[in-house]
Formats: C-alpha cells, structure tokens, sequence
C-alpha cells in the first residue's frame, strides 16, 4: 500500500526546495540577480578604487607580484593592490601595467570573480569577503561607464556644459569640498585635482569615495554628473604664489605652520650620529638636512654642527611638483601617511612644498657671500622699506620680538635663514611673503638688515 505524504510533511518539502532554489539562482541566470540593487553596483565602484579603504582593512605588505613599477615607494604596495591602478579609472585597462578592458566575460558572477581574483595572476585570497565579491561583481556587470561621450583627452577636459549644474554642486557638494573646492586638503583643490583625473572624478562622483561620507550620484543620469564635474572644472586652484610661499614655510618648520605635534623619533634619513638626532622636532625640519641655502652638504650646512651629509634640494629645481610629492610619500622621507603610519603632512602640505621645491627656489650664492656672509645688496637703498614693512612688528632697529633673536643678530650669523623668511614669511606668523617683489628690493632689505645693532 502507497504511503500517503501528511501535507504539513509536504508543504515543508516544498519550502525547503524553494529556499533552495532561491539561493543558487543568482549562479543559474543568465545576468546578475544582483544588477539592480544600485547601492550593491556603488560599493562595489568604491571596492574597485580601493577596497582597503572601503572594508578599512589592511592591504598586503608586500608588492603584488604582477604590478610594474619604477621605482619603490612606501605607498607602492598600497597601489600595486588597487584594482583601479591597473584597470584604469576608465576600466579600459592600462598600457603600463598590460592590462585589457576589464569585464569583457560574457557573465560575471561573485563565484566566477572570486576564482578570478583568487587565481596566481591576483593572488587575493580571502582578502575579500562574500559581499565584497558580489558587490564588485555588480560594479563589473552593471556599473561600468562609457566615459568617452564626457571626457575628452586631446586636451584633457570635461566636455559638459559648465553653465547647468553649478545649482547642484552649490547644495549637494559644497557641504563638504567649500563653495571654492579649497575645504578638503587631503587632496588637491577639487577643481583641480578634476582638470588633472577627470577619469577618476567622474568614477567617485558616481560611486562616492571610499570609507568617505562622500554620497554616490549613480542614482541621477550621468549627464547631469558630466555637466556637474564641467561646472567644477571651473572652481580655482590654490594660487601658485601663495602654494609656493607656504610650501617656504613648510620647508622651514612644517610642525608650526600646520600645528601639528612633533614626531617622537628620529626621521630615518637623519643620521644616528650627527647633532640633533636625539631631537625628533629638530631633525624632521627639510631644512635641517637640506640646509637653508637649499644646497645641503654642498652649502652653508657643508660643515659645523648642522652637517648631515644629505644633498640638497636645488637638483630638484624646474622639475614636475607631481615628482617631488613622490619623493616626500617615499620610505626615505616618511611625510604621508599609510593606513598602518599616521605620516605628518596632508596631501596639501605636500603639494605646496613641492611647488616650493620646483618652483621657489633661488640661487643664494647670487645674493649672499657664500665665505663671508654678507648680503650682495645696498644696505641703504631699502631702509624705508624696511621701516615700512618690517618695523611695524621688529621695531626699527630689529629688537622689538621678545619671541626671537633680534633681527641684525639673525642677518649676520644666518643670512641664509633671513633671506629665507623675507621671501616666505615665518611658519604660522603674520609675517608676509615679499617673493614676488623683485629679488634687489628683498637683498636690499637684507643688506640693511646686516647693519642693525645687536
């Protein structure tokens, strides 16, 4: 006799074979159940800019094995395990890392990309977890953008109308990057950090930045995004004077002018046996290695107890500000930060001391003695000069700061240091920067400088 099933028995059967289903179907359809959820597509657009950023996890310390670069860095790990910094913020792929365009699978599935990224080519392991896969598998099947109808590369430039959406970036990102694009000085100023990475713009504003409070705009036709990104293209850059000014005062004494807390070790370019390496506040001032002459062993600090040996920074005149910045993110400097180091300087900071570095600088020994000291000037074409600008605050004979030396002391025993100041001003004082007054006047000012009493 057939043995009948009681329906409860049944209906449970049934349950569990639909709960079934449901769970492996995303691997059975055709296209991604997933696509639609847009706030999937938009994690996984901020996994693809940095996923360590985004899971606030740790990327390997070590190179990935198949990124090529040129030379080593402190943050080359971190960008050799970036999906973006071999794909492209086009996700066209990149010439420079032999990449293809990303996503050309018929079907891209969280199990198919995790043996993907699991494979000897990206090694990642379980560096990503079960969400992280099906997120960035909805970016690569449903997120990617045609960038091409809005950035165009000959030059390079947003192609959107710029007069449509200044409405929308005044109430939506104002709030957080200023009505100028200045608020924000982790990075560049935002319009122009859009005029150098439009490609890389266009991707955060659809997804938002990682680990950021930065709102993903995917919802809203790209459109309105190209004609928003082409509207604060426009917004202003730091102006070069005042970048290459502060970046002097940086040079000098970066822990004044951004007020931040000096660092509790020695720097690990400074040598363990010269004067100040008991004295972290000391030997991470750029000057005190590189000299205020900017030419380092080969300058005023080529001897006595400021010597270091350390070259200097003249070599680096004229160069690309981007090259210089590299130079200051390397493990020989030490000045921004990882994930696993808290690094002194903002990229801000490190962008107005490079164009300091390639843009400031000046040939000290074509205005001061390099033997003796003396000020190449007329010590007194400038005196109304210097009771003009300088006395109001010195006093005019240069005694009136208790918080210093007095200023005739200072202009004979450093000069260098003096001219300096006169160009860039002093790290967080009012003293004003005369860089772009033409260099007789400020030698002039030195010379008479050099003749105030003690």
């Amino acid at each position: 006799m057939t043995q009948q099933v009681p329906l409860h028995s049944f209906l449970r059967i049934i349950i569990r074979f639909l709960v079934a289903v449901f769970a492996i179907s995303p691997f059975l359809t055709s296209g991604p159940a997933w696509a639609a959820d847009g706030a999937s597509v938009a994690r996984g657009g901020r996994l693809f800019d940095n996923w360590f950023l985004e899971t606030r996890d740790r990327p390997p310390l070590e190179i990935h094995p198949e990124y090529q670069y040129t030379q080593p860095s402190m943050h080359v790990a971190e960008t050799s395990w970036r999906c973006s910094s071999c794909h492209g913020w086009d996700y066209m792929g990149r010439a420079d890392q032999e990449t293809g365009v990303l996503g050309n699978e018929a079907v891209v599935t969280p199990a198919s990309l995790e043996r993907i990224l699991q494979n000897e080519n990206h090694g990642y392991g379980i560096l990503l977890s079960k969400r992280d896969y099906a997120d960035l598998a909805a970016f690569i099947s449903d997120g990617l953008v045609d960038m091409t109808p809005f950035v165009g590369l000959n030059p390079i430039r947003f192609l959107g109308d710029v007069s449509k959406e200044a409405p929308l970036y005044a109430t939506i990102c104002a709030n957080c990057h200023g009505e100028d694009g200045h608020e924000i000085t982790t990075v560049a100023p935002l319009g122009t950090f859009i005029r150098l990475h439009p490609q890389e713009a266009l991707h955060k504003i659809i997804n938002g930045h990682p680990a950021e409070r930065m709102p993903p705009l995917r919802f809203l036709e790209i459109k309105r995004l190209g004609d928003l990104l082409a509207y604060a293209s426009t917004l202003p850059g730091r102006d070069l004077s005042a970048s290459i000014a502060r970046g002097g005062r940086l040079y000098d004494n970066w822990q004044e002018e951004t007020k931040a807390p000096s660092p509790i070790s020695r720097h690990p370019a400074y040598p363990r046996d010269a004067t100040y390496a008991e004295s972290p506040e000391v030997n991470w001032r750029c000057k005190e290695c590189h000299g205020w002459d900017y030419k380092g062993r080969d300058g005023a600090y080529g001897r006595g107890h400021h010597y270091t040996g350390a070259k200097g920074i003249d070599e680096m005149a004229g160069a690309e500000p981007a090259d210089v910045v590299r130079l200051l993110m390397d493990a020989n400097h030490l000045y921004h930060g990882t994930r696993w180091f808290d690094g002194p300087l903002d990229f801000q900071d490190l962008l107005d001391l490079a164009n300091f570095v390639t843009r400031g600088q000046i040939d000290m020994d074509a205005f001061i003695d390099r033997e003796t000291g003396i000020a190449k000037g007329d010590p007194l074409r400038r005196r109304n000069e210097f009771d003009i600008l300088c006395a109001t605050c010195h006093g005019v004979e240069g005694d009136a700061l208790a918080t210093g030396y007095d200023v005739g002391q200072v202009a004979r025993s450093n000069p260098w240091e003096v001219l300096h100041k006169i160009r860039n001003g002093h790290p967080d004082e009012a003293m004003p920067a005369l860089h772009i007054l033409d260099m007789s006047v400020i030698v002039d000012i030195l010379a008479y400088a050099q003749t105030l009493p003690d």
